[in-house]
């Protein structure tokens, strides 16, 4: 027999009717996973339910700050994570026509193109998503991928430093060495206010301060050194369906434990709990797949061009 995976889906509708301006869904997936190896087969089915839905809604303006024609005006921002333990992106509606980009982290990146904007000219682009949330991970049939051991930048999971205190704090249970590291870095670490540069988990434990970004390059940095996948996330924290507003994105990290992502906030001294809450925009990788690169929530290109998220 040949080497093969399937993965079979069903759902139902579960919930519709909230949100911002219509209906928002929420699915209960049934899945049923088929390995064959040689003449081995296993079939595991896994419940998959996301049963809280939200609406979320974010706009920017695009400007013209010239005095002259822009031919060709592009603009790019992430749409939220396909999906996620927690989180199920079912509908994405904007303003304007675009092309949305995947990449293998299952992010999800909005490309908008305007021909011809005249001098001073302003475009309004609004964005809604429909998700549905679950407050308990699920197991998905994507394990974690190998650089999610790895160290890279901004998480310096192989600097004897960091290799030294993830030796201090791990246990012989895998969890209890979450914990130990998640109460390290809740106990340790300071919060200094919001920098728009990423300083690292390296800088987090050398001076014991951060803001949420240092917070999760740490908690990742040291899971990772102590052979557990771990990685950032990018978004916003969204008890209800909401407007995103800048000021309100947030870094958070995510670890594998049970066969699945778990929520781990330690600036907001949250560990698996209240993961409905989260919705993750961005899968924070060193090397981006996609347009963004770098940049957390949206890129322009085209001489003279602004931007502002509203």
């Amino acid at each position: 027999m040949q080497n093969s995976r399937s993965l079979i889906f069903s759902s139902r509708l579960m919930a519709a009717g909230v949100g911002l301006a219509g209906a928002a869904l929420c699915f209960a997936l049934v899945g049923t996973f088929v390995f064959d190896q040689d003449t081995d087969t296993v079939t595991l089915p896994v419940p998959v339910e996301y049963v809280i839905a939200k609406q979320v809604q974010y706009s920017f303006a695009l400007q013209n700050k010239t005095n002259r024609v822009i031919p060709k005006a592009e603009f790019w921002a992430y749409a939220p994570v396909k999906q996620t333990a927690t989180q199920l992106h079912a509908r994405l509606d904007c303003n304007h026509p675009y092309q949305l980009i995947g990449d293998n982290s299952g992010n999800q990146v909005l490309h908008l193109t305007f021909d011809n904007l005249t001098p001073y000219a302003t475009r309004l682009i609004t964005v809604r998503a429909d998700l549905g949330l679950s407050q308990k991970s699920n197991p998905l049939p994507q394990a974690p991928l190998p650089w999610d051991l790895k160290a890279e930048k901004h998480i310096e999971s192989d600097h004897p430093a960091i290799r030294r205190l993830a030796a201090q704090l791990k246990s012989p249970d895998r969890f209890e060495t979450v914990e130990r590291i998640f109460s390290w870095v809740v106990q340790h670490i300071a919060y200094s206010g919001y920098a728009r540069d990423n300083r690292g988990a390296l800088y987090a434990l050398e001076y014991k301060k951060g803001d949420c970004t240092e917070y999760m390059s740490l908690f990742v940095a040291l899971c990772r050194a102590s052979g557990i996948s771990a990685r950032g996330i990018g978004g916003y924290i969204c008890p209800e369906s909401t407007q995103l507003k800048p000021g309100a994105y947030h870094n958070w990290a995510e670890f594998y434990h049970n066969g699945a992502w778990q929520i781990a906030d330690p600036q907001n001294n949250v560990l698996m709990q209240n993961q409905a809450d989260y919705i993750a925009m961005r899968i924070i990788r060193a090397h981006e797949d996609n347009p963004m690169g770098s940049f957390n929530r949206f890129r322009v290109k085209g001489e003279g061009l602004k931007v502002k998220m509203n």
